[in-house]
């Protein structure tokens, strides 16, 4: 069964629905529906969307029980069901539990990526996880959680048996990426060695520019495997891993907002070798940088980059 079957959406009267909708740029995409999906071992992708609201407003959604996975771009949303309500605001993950009725509220503009999800293993997410996370883009390290959005955001039609898998990954993925962060949390930027501060600033500031560990080494004149050791243990990742994420997080900026070719997006995020920007951009996101561009909706570009 189709989980689009399952859905109806109410709004208070006196609005226009058909207007709402279409001001709001509602896209989803919805999957299917089983019960044998809420003990089977996996996560399963029920319905998802992008969805931007341009004033206040209000909308109920009657749906059978399961998890709701929001992230916040913008704005502030608060989420109703049964004697449950929470408000999540700007750049805030959340795994919320839902009844068979849900109510979205905003204040105001908002944009939010929401997910119906259903599975066995969110019970133990639900319980480790606080209400709401703050993860705001450039303070989380390294991340999968925006690539795997974005991923998953692109997937419509029948599921494949692989793409089944490919979401149960991606959801485990960012799920235990928002855990650790969290168990983690109690490391305050304050001990973060200063020299690691500003390693991490020349990445998110000057990523186009050439830049490796010998570079890291002669500059700061401490050896390239403390920097290692040192920066993998305070962010999560590797100085050369991360820096290659920000590249491709500007590359894809480029290719959603700009006409530029794909050599030309490698070159201005610093990355001359075609070849390898395509290979470390398929690394990144699972596709090609031409085939990223081809298949994004406008709505993607719209809600990150505009």
């Amino acid at each position: 069964m189709l989980a689009k079957e399952l859905i109806s959406c109410t709004v208070p009267s006196g609005y226009n629905i058909q207007k709402d909708i279409e001001n709001a740029r509602f896209h989803s995409a919805f999957f299917t529906y089983e019960e044998s999906m809420i003990n089977d071992g996996l996560i399963h992708l029920l319905a998802n969307g992008d969805i931007s609201f341009a004033y206040s407003c209000s909308y109920t959604f009657s749906f059978i029980p399961c998890y709701h996975f929001f992230y916040i771009y913008e704005g502030t949303l608060t989420v109703t069901s049964g004697s449950s309500k929470s408000s999540y605001s700007k750049n805030t993950a959340a795994l919320f539990e839902a009844g068979s009725e849900i109510t979205y509220a905003t204040n105001g503009k908002c944009r939010f990526y929401d997910a119906f999800i259903l599975g066995a293993p969110l019970r133990l997410y639900h319980e480790f996880l606080p209400e709401s996370i703050y993860y705001k883009k450039d303070s989380a390290g390294a991340s999968v959680l925006w690539s795997h959005l974005s991923l998953i955001s692109r997937l419509q039609g029948e599921l494949s048996a692989t793409d089944i898998f490919r979401i149960s990954k991606w959801f485990n993925d960012i799920l235990t990426e928002l855990c650790v962060f969290i168990e983690n949390s109690s490391k305050k930027m304050d001990c973060v060695p200063s020299y690691l501060l500003s390693v991490k600033n020349q990445m998110d500031t000057n990523y186009a520019e050439p830049m490796s560990l010998d570079d890291l080494e002669a500059t700061y004149r401490i050896s390239r495997y403390r920097i290692c050791r040192e920066f993998s243990f305070h962010f999560g990742e590797s100085p050369m891993r991360y820096l290659n994420s920000r590249r491709i997080d500007a590359a894809k900026r480029l290719l959603l907002t700009t006409d530029l070719s794909v050599h030309e997006v490698g070159s201005q995020v610093g990355i001359e070798n075609t070849n390898h920007f395509i290979n470390l951009f398929k690394k990144d996101t699972g596709t090609t940088p031409l085939s990223f561009k081809q298949a994004a909706p406008v709505s993607i570009s719209d809600l990150h980059y505009n």
